[in-house]
């Protein structure tokens, strides 16, 4: 659904809203300006952009690249149905996603408009999901956990790249009041419109493959002990679509490391919120890494 308002375009959106922890501590270190002549206070200032800008910058290359390569990925073998059922499935896409960054944020976005008969908004929705999935991992490897909020609502592009109204607004409640520890809980309007879409008769093939990718977007889905459904980058899902297809699984193993490393951190500290945040994050992984147990690993050495 479209409406014009004047010059802007109210449409029906699917926003992400990712935020990078732990920023604010390297920010901190960052208040002035070093001496161009102390080399150590030069380097110690370089450290901290890595630790800012550029895990801000890494966060959202690595998403961008995962969903082109979601996008790029190899299509489903067409090879036996008939030439009518093949030319429908090259016309298969869904709309551009945009990107919006924001401090040591990151927005993603979606249109729900129809353009034309061959949109398959699914397929973007489960791109998204896949590409979050990912970055969460990559990202938590190298000691910086995201946190996020996927749903969908009402909104309108002020300009190019920029995203605005309750969709947006749905995202970020989702992300700053509700995930709560480094996890992406998705909305309830957008389980529904998963759920309506998935329960939709099929009267042809478009409707057909939209059907079964949201199903697939709901299998990326668990729910979490508080109800709230979440991003289940470890669960049977992302183990079929990305662990078969991996060379090893290493990469789980870091992410783990990472996860003990500030669990262990918290306690040391004290620091009773976050001791307990990474709590629920450890417990997830140790719920889940028996999936992952068969995967070779070029190191395998992980933390108790």
């Amino acid at each position: 659904m479209t409406t014009e308002t004047n010059s802007l375009s109210l449409e029906y959106y699917v926003v992400g809203f990712f935020d990078l922890l732990g920023q604010q501590n390297f920010l901190r270190k960052l208040g002035s300006l070093p001496n161009q002549i102390d080399a150590t206070a030069l380097a110690a200032t370089r450290e901290n952009l890595k630790n800012t800008y550029g895990a801000v910058h890494n966060m959202r290359k690595l998403f961008a690249d995962t969903f082109d390569k979601y996008e790029d990925r190899k299509a489903p073998d067409v090879s036996l149905l008939t030439p009518e059922q093949q030319n429908i499935h090259s016309q298969m896409n869904n709309n551009r996603i945009q990107f919006q960054g924001f401090s040591d944020s990151m927005i993603v976005f979606l249109s729900l408009r129809n353009t034309d008969q061959a949109k398959i908004h699914t397929r973007g929705i489960l791109g998204i999901f896949a590409a979050a999935a990912l970055t969460s991992i990559g990202s938590l490897g190298v000691g910086h956990p995201i946190r996020g909020g996927i749903d969908v609502g009402v909104g309108f592009q002020p300009s190019t790249n920029e995203i605005y109204g309750p969709a947006l607004s749905r995202a970020y409640t989702l992300e700053s009041s509700v995930a709560n520890y480094p996890r992406i809980v998705v909305g309830d309007e957008l389980i529904r419109y998963l759920n309506e879409t998935s329960a939709q008769p099929v009267t042809d093939e478009f409707s057909r493959m939209s059907i079964q990718v949201a199903k697939n977007c709901l299998e990326c889905l668990a729910h979490d002990d508080d109800g709230h459904p979440f991003i289940d980058y470890l669960g049977p899902y992302f183990r079929t679509l990305i662990g078969d297809a991996a060379q090893d699984a290493s990469f789980i193993d870091k992410a783990y490391n990472q996860v003990i490393e500030f669990s262990t951190r918290y306690q040391k500290e004290k620091n009773s919120q976050l001791a307990f945040r990474y709590a629920l994050l450890r417990s997830y992984f140790e719920d889940r890494l028996s999936l992952w147990a068969d995967l070779p690993r070029k190191s395998t050495a992980i933390s108790n």
